[in-house]
């Protein structure tokens, strides 16, 4: 399940992981738009394709599975 913590207002880092893991996400919507030469307004399918991507990827977190089969 989800465990819920409070943390510290307007303070990245507690939330260093999500931090990390938001700029990968970023990044990624970024060179896709940037590679396909698609402009800005493409924004959000590029995140939610992007999130798609890493969802699929093996993670050491999980003992190397998928987030989906975890």
């Amino acid at each position: 399940g989800i465990e819920r913590q409070l943390t510290v207002a307007y303070c990245p880092q507690p939330n260093g992981v999500s931090e990390r893991k938001n700029h990968t996400v970023m990044e990624m919507a970024r060179s896709m738009l940037k590679e396909k030469g698609l402009p800005n307004t493409f924004w959000a399918e590029a995140v939610d394709t992007a999130i798609y991507i890493l969802n699929k990827c093996p993670t050491k977190a999980v003992q190397d599975k998928t987030l989906i089969e975890a």
